[in-house]
């Protein structure tokens, strides 16, 4: 290929040997007069410039975030990295680890570089997005010289109407070159075009929902008359402006063409039924039925509507520290296997999220996730609300019996919150479900096949009550295949950083607020405070500020009481010297294994990924 470089560069006729799309490509490179020794323009981005170009491609971010690790492991290899980038050429996030990447760095193939064809020439990026294809670039096919030492595998990104909004890369040095890489590359793509669509449908599907609401209103106050068919027979002005169309074009019109609305309406005979959320997460239950004389002319509509509490939204994990990144890989890893899971920590440390996490992740994810807090009910009605009981089980029983928390769990996951609170004549019934596979109801005799997947959760330590003769070995060790610790809030407080935003978000939006700020002097304060709540009490205490705050920024004034009673004012840590100690620890890590990255990150007890991080946060220089 080397020979084929130069024939080219000598304006030599080269008849076979090289790719249509790479000879194509050098010739756009000959005529954007790229130098074919070095790259001698680069275009990169400032770090504030960076920022604003990823807070305007939070879409295609959002879509990578878990597809990025993903290919990482199928990669089965720390000298690759793998980049996101968007259409014009910049790229925008990088994972990778190994030699590779400090070589990769000097050349530039980083986030906030531009890649395309008339500044780098033949690359991969530039050329998968100039072509519209799949790419591979290995060594002398790269245009300039100074890329020869590489191989590219790049695949475009596109949105739901087919435009390119981005792409995916994996380099790697040549003498790593496998024809699979480029799959890998178009999974990568073709994941994150899934993920797009998703949220295109999230999106859509709210804005049904707004189209939803004003429907059931303007039926409650009788300013729309809606036939058996579903057509809009009659709407008064008020109505019709509210809407923001003429009556004209309104009436006659099919209401989910009117309202916009999704396939949840459903007419039935004389009957309009809704199901949809408000703002606020209540589960929407509408009935409207129409009222007509004997002509079949329509008089008026009555209806019911029904809210049920809140349903639980996708659960999310908020933390960046190495705790939190060490937490996430667990649950990656147990959401991959089918075994029990232990959680373990205090409360308000987000066992629950954890277990969601888990059943989303899992290949249960279908299925449904029930929970149930085991201290929450006396033992008498425990195993009742575990197994169930049949007809006639006991007085008061319900005509028929009960399906029990693990029948309805049937193909999904069930969440024991506070298994340590399960008294022991329970625990010997869930020992034998653990062990058969099917749950017999109380007072019944026929046994029904369950295939769940359990995750159980405590704040107590297990072993010390197995100690005690207050819970079972042979369940403990049925519960305990995989283990998750919690750690407790105060000794993440990096992740306070990331907390606090997102409560802030989290409450205004569930009141329908203009999302506030914060005063950075505030978090010293956050810092300091023991937390003997957890998260749970941090999201508490951003709601009661907001609540009661003066303004839209929060500020020390806003804390709680006892958040701001420090007894000496040298605890509070504020965030730089937080990032001076995170500086001077990992220097010193890097110094007593003379600059090799591995050896440092095994010391500090992280990842090697978050190690680079942290060097390049820190502009720290690696001898």
């Amino acid at each position: 290929m080397n020979v084929h470089w130069r024939k080219f560069l000598k304006g030599e006729l080269i008849e076979n040997g090289i790719a249509p799309m790479i000879y194509r490509s050098w010739q756009r490179s000959l005529s954007y007069n790229v130098n074919h020794t070095e790259i001698s323009q680069n275009m990169i981005l400032t770090t504030s410039q960076l920022r604003e170009l990823k807070d305007a491609q939070e879409d295609i971010i959002r879509a990578a975030e878990f597809v990025l690790p993903h290919l990482g492991k199928l990669l089965q290899s720390a000298n690759y990295t793998v980049l996101l980038g968007e259409k014009k050429g910049f790229i925008l996030e990088a994972l990778g680890d190994g030699p590779f990447l400090t070589k990769a760095q000097k050349i530039h193939l980083s986030p906030g570089a531009n890649w395309r064809e008339d500044i780098k020439g033949t690359n991969a990026i530039g050329t998968a997005l100039t072509e519209d294809c799949p790419i591979t670039v290995s060594g002398c096919e790269h245009f300039v010289q100074e890329n020869h030492f590489m191989s590219c595998w790049a695949a475009p990104i596109h949105d739901v109407q087919g435009e390119i909004v981005g792409f995916i890369d994996i380099s790697g040095e040549t003498g790593n070159h496998q024809e699979q890489i480029i799959g890998i590359a178009i999974l990568g793509a073709k994941l994150i075009e899934q993920n797009l669509r998703t949220l295109d449908i999230e999106r859509q599907l709210k804005f049904y929902r707004e189209g939803a609401k004003l429907a059931i209103d303007l039926l409650k106050e009788g300013f729309i008359s809606i036939d058996r068919f579903g057509v809009v027979t009659n709407i008064s002005p008020s109505g019709a402006s509210l809407i923001g169309r003429k009556r004209n074009d309104i009436i006659g019109k099919p209401v989910a063409e009117v309202f916009s609305a999704p396939k949840g309406w459903i007419v039935n005979n004389q009957a309009l039924d809704l199901h949809l959320k408000n703002q606020s997460g209540h589960e929407i239950a509408s009935s409207w039925r129409r009222v007509a004389d004997e002509s079949g002319e329509f008089l008026g509509a009555f209806g019911t509507v029904q809210l049920t509490e809140p349903q639980t939204a996708s659960p999310v994990w908020v933390g960046s520290s190495p705790s939190s990144r060490q937490i996430m890989d667990r649950v990656y890893k147990a959401a991959a296997a089918p075994s029990s899971v232990l959680i373990q920590g205090e409360s308000g440390t987000g066992k629950e999220i954890v277990a969601r996490m888990i059943h989303d992740f899992s290949s249960f994810r279908e299925g449904p996730f029930v929970a149930l807090n085991c201290a929450a009910l006396p033992s008498s009605l425990l195993e009742s609300e575990l197994f169930g009981y049949a007809d006639g089980a006991f007085t008061g029983s319900r005509r028929g019996g009960q399906p029990g928390k693990f029948e309805l769990a049937h193909q999904g996951t069930i969440f024991l919150d506070e298994i340590g609170d399960m008294p022991l004549t329970a625990q010997v019934a869930l020992l034998r479900v653990l062990q058969e596979k099917e749950v017999t109801r109380i007072g019944g005799t026929k046994p029904h096949k369950v295939n769940v997947r359990i995750i159980a959760a405590t704040h107590k330590d297990l072993k010390s009550l197995v100690e005690a003769k207050m819970f079972r070995l042979d369940l403990y060790y049925r519960l305990k295949v995989i283990t998750i610790e919690l750690p407790p809030l105060r000794e993440r407080l990096e992740d306070i950083r990331d907390l606090v935003p997102y409560f802030i978000q989290k409450s205004c939006t569930l009141n329908q607020l203009t999302c506030f700020g914060i005063e950075d002097n505030v978090y010293p304060y956050l810092y300091a405070y023991s937390w003997p709540g957890n998260v749970r009490e941090l999201e508490n205490c951003i709601e009661s500020m907001i609540a009661m705050a003066n303004s839209h920024v929060l500020t020390v004034d806003d804390l709680p009481w006892e958040l701001r009673q420090t007894p000496d004012s040298k605890r509070i840590e504020s965030p730089s010297l937080l990032d001076q100690q995170t500086k001077q620890t990992i220097l010193a890590a890097l110094a007593q294994t003379q600059g090799k990255i591995a050896p440092a990150a095994r010391l500090l007890g992280i990842g090697r990924n978050t190690l680079y991080r942290k060097i390049k946060e820190f502009d720290i220089s690696v001898f």
